[in-house]
């Protein structure tokens, strides 16, 4: 699992950056058509060894390019309701985090993991592939459009109308102190999710009723994306993004310190806010500094090193606790890791520190 998650976030940056030389609709439809294969060649692998290529597939067209093509979607193609529409297409990923486990654990029982599969290979090429020809009809035209009032140097904003290529974004320190921050989500998130069935060990709770909240937090997600999606679209990303792991600390502070069975609740809420300012948050804020041009590939690299985070974030709780450290310790050290993001993304984001590239 680790070698193929690994592995996708390394070719994510290749991969993920074709979208800014290609047009929507035919990269869309060869991803889903990637997501299709993956699906069946995981139903069919024969061997352990196979089985790693399988998951390097699957990593990569779903959780890696799918959701990459939402989000740098959104981020391109809306200028002035960049936040709403982000917002809107991240709702994708947390009614699925809400909906599709519990429809794969039925499908498993009622006909086996490999026949689940192969369902969802059929669902992506007979469902979602008929909706994406249709829903991006005339988008070669848009995609003509954005692209050549962008060659020509259309101002994107009165400040400043550049967009800044991976190569200059990674000479760029501002960057560096964001990238603390943009990894806490991967990482810490990553981790909580992995070991919620240790944290439950460890404060005396069921493992039923800390997973049967799961909703609360999907719930959190969706209604906080769209909230922030509004607050984006009024003062803009780049004035708001240093509250955005607040909810996260906020929640890892009252599990740190408490072991009521309730808490599990607010628990959920505060770690759900969270993810939703992230979701919405983080592709405006690029556009808004590093703008669109070039957006793919930026993203791309961004998302390779949150899946890196995600795939390590576990591993860094577990090797914690296998060293003999509590849960209460780990979840001490991850909360000062998101407060001192805190403050570095605050330095990054000083107002005369900041190019924007606003609509």
């Amino acid at each position: 699992y680790l070698i193929g998650t690994l592995g996708s976030a390394l070719l994510l940056t290749y991969t993920g950056s074709l979208i800014d030389k290609y047009e929507l609709k035919l990269y869309t439809i060869v991803v889903i058509i990637f997501m299709a294969f993956s699906c069946i060649f995981i139903a069919y692998v024969p061997h352990v060894v196979l089985l790693v290529f399988a998951i390097f597939f699957l990593r990569h067209s779903g959780q890696g390019l799918s959701s990459h093509i939402s989000s740098t979607t959104m981020a391109r193609y809306f200028n002035r309701k960049r936040g709403t529409a982000i917002a809107i297409g991240s709702l994708g990923i947390s009614l699925g985090e809400a909906i599709l486990p519990f429809v794969a654990v039925l499908l498993i029982t009622l006909i086996g993991w490999r026949w689940t599969y192969f369902g969802a290979s059929l669902s992506l090429i007979f469902f979602l592939l008929p909706l994406t020809l249709i829903f991006l009809k005339g988008y070669e035209k848009k995609y003509t459009i954005v692209n050549e009032k962008i060659s020509d140097h259309f101002s994107f904003s009165k400040i400043s109308n550049k967009s800044f290529t991976l190569k200059e974004v990674l000479k760029d320190i501002r960057f560096y102190f964001l990238l603390p921050g943009l990894m806490v989500p991967g990482i810490v998130m990553t981790a909580l999710f992995f070991h919620h069935l240790n944290i439950a060990d460890s404060k005396g709770w069921s493992h039923i009723w800390i997973t049967g909240n799961y909703f609360v937090h999907s719930l959190s997600t969706t209604l906080m994306a769209l909230f922030i999606g509004v607050i984006v679209d009024k003062y803009k990303a780049v004035r708001i993004f240093h509250f955005g792991l607040i909810p996260i600390i906020l929640g890892l502070l009252l599990l740190c310190f408490s072991s009521n069975t309730y808490l599990v609740v607010p628990y959920m809420i505060l770690i759900g806010l969270g993810s939703g300012f992230g979701y919405t948050a983080q592709p405006a804020l690029i556009a808004e500094i590093y703008g669109v041009k070039y957006i793919g590939s930026i993203k791309s690299f961004i998302t390779a090193i949150t899946v890196f985070g995600s795939a390590i974030g576990p591993v860094i709780m577990g090797g914690l606790m296998d060293l003999g450290y509590t849960i209460n310790v780990i979840l001490i050290y991850f909360t000062l890791y998101a407060f001192i993001s805190t403050f570095l993304i605050i330095f990054a984001l000083r107002k005369d520190k900041v190019n924007l590239n606003l609509s």
